[in-house]
């Protein structure tokens, strides 16, 4: 299970890990990043110089790519600030825009791809004409065995399930909502198709047997618990009928709102929760959300929230909230994380001085 590997990659240590993609964008946006980061080698060693085990990494964490036939033409015009991709189909064609936004350093949509019927229409004969097809998984083996010398693990992650992927990436919420009220039938469709599609992976993932798998799905309770039954549950649950008999443990992004939704994701067998934002970040209290989870085997990841590492934060602070997560978190299996990422204008020795103190903290125990 997903615990015993953590105890023996971490010995004594309580497991600290760090989201560094956002800061490290910040330091590229402002001129003072270090290239070599973006290298493979180059990140391991930024996270041991922090302390940090090593983990995410997103140019290989994507298992799934998508193939289309060709019947299907995507065509992307990508400048420094704006992306536009167009999916040209013979049912018509949709299109995204993605913009940056200097003010916050990241990228977002200023359209999606799908907001009406029509648009639904089309994606459609999209899922219909995709497959999925596995990657980096042929180079996982050695990929670990050089991560596993810096005391990390590199991360894979499935493509988000169908309802996630519907409200991420193709429509947004509020246009994802009215199209799950106003076309049902289709809705259903087409999240068949997709999850169907998974199977070659689950399948590549089962020969592979990595130790965890990343369900990237960026679950809130706020938008998805409602939904959590009828679009979530069995998808779940069929993964881990495959995944877990394969020997691997498989952790659910939660960066959202953590109330309603983490016992649900507890109860479908998930062995771990991620990126776990109590407040002042989210709208619970650390020492909450064990109860809220209903599970005292199901491993917490997180506990230290994104904006701690900014402004009008100080260290003295974020001391006190790792304090009191371990203390909450204490006698049932966690890793400490960053929840969930340090932002771009984040205080990156703040990283490196919870390192020093849980190393502190290990020395107090064993005296």
């Amino acid at each position: 299970m997903f615990y015993p590997w953590i105890a023996e990659t971490s010995g004594q240590r309580i497991p600290w890990t760090a989201d560094l993609e956002y800061w490290i964008a910040g330091r590229e946006q402002d001129g003072t990043a270090d290239a070599a980061w973006r290298t493979e080698e180059g990140y391991l060693e930024l996270c041991r110089s922090l302390g940090v085990f090593p983990y995410y990494k997103y140019d290989s964490f994507w298992i799934g790519r998508p193939e289309y036939d060709e019947t299907v033409t995507v065509t992307v015009d990508q400048t420094a600030t704006k992306m536009v991709t167009a999916w040209e189909t013979p049912v018509g064609t949709i299109s995204e825009v993605v913009e940056f936004l200097a003010g916050s350093c990241s990228w977002a949509h200023s359209k999606h791809a799908v907001c009406d019927g029509s648009d639904l229409a089309v994606f459609a004969y999209l899922v219909e004409h995709r497959r999925m097809v596995p990657q980096f998984l042929d180079t996982y083996r050695e990929r670990a065995e050089r991560w596993k010398g810096f005391g990390g693990l590199p991360a894979l992650a499935l493509p988000r399930s169908p309802l996630a992927a519907l409200l991420y990436e193709w429509s947004g919420v509020i246009h994802g909502v009215y199209l799950l009220m106003d076309y049902p039938d289709m809705i259903e469709h087409i999240f068949r198709m997709m999850a169907e599609q998974e199977q070659p992976l689950l399948e590549a993932l089962a020969a592979s047997a990595p130790p965890l798998v990343h369900f990237a799905e960026n679950v809130s309770g706020d938008t998805m618990s409602g939904y959590f039954d009828r679009y979530l549950r069995d998808i779940y649950e069929r993964r881990l009928s495959v995944l877990h008999p394969a020997g691997i443990s498989c952790a659910v992004h939660l960066d959202g709102v953590i109330n309603d939704i983490a016992g649900k994701l507890a109860g479908v067998g998930l062995d771990a929760i991620e990126a776990l934002t109590p407040s002042p970040g989210g709208t619970v209290a650390v020492e909450d959300i064990r109860s809220l989870v209903g599970n005292d085997s199901v491993v917490l990841w997180g506990g230290i929230p994104g904006i701690m590492f900014s402004d009008p934060y100080t260290w003295d602070d974020v001391k006190r909230q790792v304090d009191r997560t371990v203390a909450a978190w204490r006698g049932t299996p966690f890793i400490l994380g960053v929840a969930d990422q340090v932002p771009a204008d984040g205080n990156i020795e703040i990283v490196r001085r919870i390192s020093d103190y849980l190393l502190e903290y290990a020395e107090r125990e064993e005296r």
